[in-house]
């Protein structure tokens, strides 16, 4: 009997370590995000397995510096997916020495439409259509009736950061004036003053809008492209961050 049961339970331990191998056997090849931008298009395609490169802590993501580390993490992906404006993800690419890693560029924009269209490239690279055109219908639902509580703001000119208009003009917000990067000059500053905005929409990222905003008289909102900000981790989650950011300062 004491044989029999040790032969059970040597059974079942391996049948327990089969279940735990498993998945990790499918999960080997992990995909590469440059920063977390990057990582939530990736996850929005239906992707597992993500190692994001740039801390999400960082303020300005591009600015990061690779480190040796980060070479080993790419040495046993299948695929790293950057956009053009991270110096460090084509060469951390080129300085892998992974014959078989495959590089894909997205353009990220907080629109919609953007997003939905670059991580279904990323789903097809990935095999993962099924995942990402499921998730697509749930975030356009999602998106549409965020809009739709912006859009019932009453006064609705702003001016904005240069790099965050495509999303504010997506919002429905009027933009009468865009500013940046960094601190516009005394005569833009002028000429925005007489617009006579709401509000002043910053870039958390690469911020230069206090002064204008303290010069009008106005409420200043910092919006955020790049999860990480206050535990911010997916493209939903930016979206609902900036939502509160710009329904606070109007009382709501």
């Amino acid at each position: 009997m004491a044989i029999r049961h040790s032969h059970h339970g040597t059974a079942a331990f391996l049948a327990l370590l089969c279940l735990l191998v498993l998945p990790l056997a499918a999960q080997e090849e992990p995909v590469i995000a440059s920063t977390s931008w990057v990582q939530a298009f990736v996850i929005a395609a239906g992707a597992k397995n993500v190692v994001t490169i740039a801390p999400f802590e960082l303020q300005h993501p591009p600015e990061y510096e690779i480190k040796p580390s980060d070479l080993l993490a790419v040495q046993h992906a299948s695929l790293i997916v950057y956009s053009g404006y991270e110096k460090f993800a084509k060469k951390l690419a080129e300085t892998a020495q992974n014959k078989n890693l495959r590089i894909l560029a997205v353009y990220t924009d907080n629109v919609p439409s953007t997003i939905i269209a670059e991580s279904k490239k990323i789903a097809e690279a990935l095999g993962t259509t099924a995942e990402q055109a499921k998730w697509a219908q749930s975030f356009t639902s999602f998106t549409e009736n965020l809009r739709s509580e912006v859009a019932a703001l009453p006064d609705k000119k702003v001016v904005v950061q240069a790099y965050m208009k495509t999303f504010v003009d997506w919002l429905g917000l009027d933009v009468v004036g865009t500013f940046g990067p960094g601190e516009p000059s005394p005569a833009v500053v002028l000429d925005l003053i007489k617009k006579k905005p709401a509000m002043v929409l910053d870039n958390y990222h690469n911020p230069g809008g206090k002064a204008l905003a303290e010069s009008l008289g106005v409420p200043y909102v910092l919006l955020i492209n790049f999860p990480g900000k206050d535990g911010t981790r997916t493209i939903e989650d930016v979206f609902l961050y900036n939502e509160k950011a710009i329904l606070q300062q109007n009382g709501k």
